[in-house]
């Protein structure tokens, strides 16, 4: 099932966030059993040259591919979409406006009423390979996911999930907190960080829009999802591999040593 299925079937879904930029690590996560990989070209080492070949390797995987901007910038979208991606993550969404252009750049032809036309042009690389069923490849089928990670984005949320199109209100809680004064504090420490992650949640699922969140393992995740988030990032790639060795490490270490 899609990510989309999946959660209009009451389902959860746990994904990783790809920041290494190695197309051979990213093949291995994407099999490793998680619904979702997110290439991350805004913070992490993936470029828009090796984007191509990395969507081409993942797709097929099982794995839905998400890729995260640089921003809310429709040439951008439209290229990762055009590209292969089921669907983008777009950072410091902090208005309606914001969340409207985004989704134009997202729909084929767009869905956004009072909007004309789209923005996004029909050209997509994988045309020849993928069948259009209604808005089609283009259309409805592919993520919609906004990060809501400002105070000013906070202040707007009711605004930003009510447009039409709008599949995920993604909360990036450390960016949320810094913005917010509260930098360097967590929800575990701040009950104000909790009841803003919360605020986000609660308001995307009045607005029938899934809540999403960054987290730094299962125990967040699963505490996250009690509490109403349906879209969870796990982990870093990049901390995965850094614990993994450093556990290995050690432990060869202690073998070795007595």
């Amino acid at each position: 099932m899609t990510l989309k299925e999946r959660w209009a079937a009451g389902e959860a879904v746990t994904g990783i966030w790809g920041s290494i930029g190695d197309p051979v690590v990213l093949e291995i996560e994407a099999r490793a059993g998680y619904d979702y990989v997110t290439v991350d070209l805004q913070h992490g080492f993936n470029t828009w040259a090796s984007l191509p070949g990395t969507l081409r390797v993942l797709r097929g995987t099982g794995a839905a591919v998400l890729v995260r901007v640089q921003s809310c910038d429709p040439v951008q979208i439209t290229r990762a979409l055009d590209l292969g991606a089921d669907g983008v993550v777009v950072p410091m969404i902090e208005s309606a406006d914001e969340a409207r252009a985004a989704v134009a750049a997202v729909r084929y032809p767009t869905t956004v009423p009072g909007a004309v036309g789209g923005t996004r042009s029909y050209g997509p690389v994988w045309a020849d390979h993928d069948t259009l069923a209604g808005t089609g490849p283009l259309g409805d089928d592919k993520v919609c996911v906004l990060q809501i990670e400002t105070a000013r984005a906070l202040a707007a949320i009711d605004e930003i999930v009510a447009v039409p199109g709008v599949d995920v209100a993604y909360v990036g809680p450390y960016d949320l907190a810094l913005s917010s004064g509260l930098g360097g504090r967590t929800y575990r420490d701040s009950p104000e960080i909790a009841a803003m992650v919360q605020r986000v949640l609660d308001a995307a699922a009045a607005a029938g829009v899934v809540g999403g969140m960054h987290c730094d393992g299962p125990p967040m995740a699963g505490e996250w999802h009690r509490r109403g988030a349906g879209m969870l990032t796990v982990a870093l790639d990049t901390t995965v591999v850094r614990e993994a060795h450093q556990a290995l490490a050690a432990a060869a270490r202690q073998a070795v040593t007595g």
